[in-house]
């Protein structure tokens, strides 16, 4: 197994988690964590990890009043490069808007341990209605922006279609189930298109991941 948080970036992290309590209360703060595994590691259609499995933790602070902050991390491998952990480290405010509407927006930045060149951050803008989510990335230092549209049908399927530009689509159908010991289980299908003269290839594959939260 993998150290997932580097000593540097764990620092940067528990920074953002501390700073996030002491500006909101600590008193209004909790703090929740997850673990975990899965067949792929799959990032808006394409595989982070060359299709092998991928194991993952995160850290997030709910600061009160909608704020929160976090990290998450996870194993990657990618072909000609020397990376082989991303961490992502997050802050941002949810909340509801009227009775069926919600609104979320996050600053994510994305640090790959052994390759400094894949590093970016992106603006994050998410807004929901009853089962229906769009949301919009918007990217900095060289990361290009990506949309999405998510819908549950019927509290069963998840469905959804992103578009990166200069890189692809991707669709996906997921259904995720509780198993025993409080361990949440997803099944999905992706599917991935290149966009011509990305230099990237079309994927398709079916993933299984479990995770534990706590």
């Amino acid at each position: 197994m993998k150290n997932l948080i580097s000593i540097e970036n764990g620092y940067k992290a528990l920074v953002v988690l501390l700073l996030s309590i002491m500006a909101f209360g600590a008193q209004a703060a909790s703090v929740s964590g997850n673990v975990g595994y899965g067949s792929d590691y799959i990032f808006r259609g394409q595989s982070q990890t060359q299709g092998d499995s991928a194991l993952s933790m995160g850290l997030h602070v709910d600061a009160g009043a909608g704020v929160y902050a976090g990290v998450w991390a996870s194993e990657v491998s990618y072909a000609g490069s020397n990376a082989d952990r991303e961490t992502d480290m997050y802050v941002g405010w949810a909340g509801a808007i009227g009775k069926d509407f919600g609104l979320n927006v996050a600053y994510i930045d994305y640090a790959y341990s052994g390759d400094a060149s894949l590093d970016g951050s992106e603006i994050f803008i998410e807004g929901s209605y009853k089962d229906l989510t769009i949301s919009h990335n918007i990217g900095n230092d060289d990361f290009n922006d990506y949309t999405e549209v998510s819908y549950n049908i019927m509290n069963a399927v998840d469905v959804s279609y992103g578009s990166w530009d200069n890189v692809g689509d991707n669709w996906s159908v997921s259904r995720s189930f509780e198993l025993p010991m409080g361990i949440e289980g997803t099944v999905a299908y992706v599917d991935f298109a290149a966009e011509d003269g990305s230099g990237l290839a079309d994927e398709d594959t079916f993933v299984f991941s479990v995770s534990k939260s706590f």
